[in-house]
């Protein structure tokens, strides 16, 4: 029997899967700060919903396939999707409507550094009227995420899409929708490709090499908020209202690892105002952290014009795998070693009180030799190893040793629980 995985997929093992639960820990613990509700829409979708905006050229990039009743279903390639979908379905909740969901979801994309066929995201999302503090707090909250997670260093970069609009149609000439679509597409690739490339293959699509020019120009526009929307508003731009609404409303939150970049206009059609997306400075090989912005055109698309959508997802291994890279203390794990035989009983309540108060515990569940179980705690990185032998079982005490300054000391039970507990 073949035990090899299908490719793009891999087994979460104990490493990565602490790894993935500091972040989603970080996410359900922002979305509770920030009175996100949290929720998991469904795995499973009709695959006219997933075909929304893309039409049938999706398929292409996602698990599609019929049911065993002949319908048409596929896998969540995002939870944007889902989300959008229950809410646009729900007439009857009352707005604005926050919420937040992760799980896994699958797209049939290319295996590579940091991008699976499986994998897991988190996601938030407001459903309300139009507003910039809705965008501004959908910031400050995936902000917030990286502080948490020990990534402040990376930078929010924030573009607006009808800004971006404006330059192609009044300065580059270009009105038709299709052609107007396609030259934002070649913004969203000048992190992965060259201007000579991306030159030519635009040339090879009608387009004139100035006009491809002067939009790249456009998007090398970026840094401070306050230095860009003067330059964008030289170029005879106005639509940047909502820009500098919001490079207040993000300074006076505290949110100040931000970049206005021009370049940013997210891949999906869908979005139609204030776009972002988050890079790790230090490993830019990863790409996105996450990214979002404003997307009316969803909600109105499954019938609710009377809805405004600003949402932003990341992903968890992406995040993980930056995160590994940082040097972090190791978490609290206590080591129950049993000097001699006879004393498992009196093992056994130790380690309940370490349990109920809250402590991961690990013990031998095999008569070994007291140097061996040190040993163990040693490799396992525990911070506390917990000895009991004859002398701690006869007087309810333990001896508590420190793993990393080796010192010991005996104490009763209770005391031994609530040193542990503080460190």
């Amino acid at each position: 029997m073949d035990l090899a995985l299908p490719r793009g997929v891999d087994d979460v093992e104990p490493d990565r899967y602490a790894l993935h639960s500091r972040v989603r820990s970080a996410f359900e613990e922002v979305a509770r700060l920030y009175n996100f509700q949290l929720m998991e829409p469904a795995s499973l979708e009709h695959l006219g919903v997933l075909r929304a905006k893309s039409g049938e050229a999706v398929d292409k990039e996602i698990y599609a396939f019929k049911d065993k009743g002949g319908r048409n279903i596929g896998l969540r390639f995002d939870l944007t999707v889902g989300i959008t979908r229950y809410v646009c379905s729900r007439r009857g909740l009352r707005l604005p409507v926050k919420l937040a969901a992760s799980g896994g979801i699958w797209r049939y994309d290319e295996p590579q550094y940091g991008r699976y066929r499986w994998s897991h995201q988190w996601d938030l999302e407001v459903f309300g009227p139009p507003s910039v503090e809705i965008d501004a707090e959908v910031l400050d909250a995936c902000s917030a995420m990286l502080s948490r997670l020990g990534l402040s260093e990376a930078t929010i970069k924030i573009g607006d899409r009808r800004v971006v609009e404006g330059f192609i149609r009044r300065r580059v000439g270009i009105t038709d929708e299709a052609q107007l679509v396609d030259l934002m597409r070649a913004l969203d690739k000048v992190e992965k490709k060259t201007v000579a490339e991306l030159t030519s293959e635009y040339v090879g699509k009608g387009f004139d090499p100035e006009q491809v020019r002067e939009v790249l120009g456009f998007g090398r526009i970026r840094g401070r908020p306050d230095e860009v929307i003067s330059k964008v508003s030289e170029l005879g731009q106005d639509a940047t209202k909502d820009l500098r609404v919001l490079a207040d409303m993000l300074d006076s939150r505290g949110v100040r690892n931000v970049e206005y970049n021009m370049s940013i206009v997210r891949g999906i059609d869908y979005y139609t105002g204030i776009v972002f997306e988050a890079a790790d400075n230090r490993n830019p090989r990863l790409g996105s952290l996450f990214g979002g912005g404003r997307y009316d055109a969803l909600p109105k698309m499954f019938g609710r014009p009377d809805l405004s959508a600003t949402g932003a997802a990341g992903g968890v291994e992406r995040m993980a795998l930056s995160i590994a890279a940082q040097t972090r203390t190791a978490g609290l794990l206590v080591y129950i070693a049993v000097a001699g035989e006879g004393f498992g009983g009196y093992a056994s309540k130790v380690r309940r009180a370490l349990i109920d108060a809250g402590v991961p515990c690990e013990t031998s569940f095999q008569d070994r030799q007291l140097s061996k179980q040190l040993e163990d705690a040693s490799r396992i990185g525990a911070t506390w190893a917990v000895i009991i032998g004859e002398r701690e079982a006869k007087a309810g005490s333990v001896t508590l040793r420190d793993m990393k300054g080796r010192t010991e000391e005996t104490m009763p039970l209770e005391d031994a629980v609530k040193r542990i507990s503080r460190a």
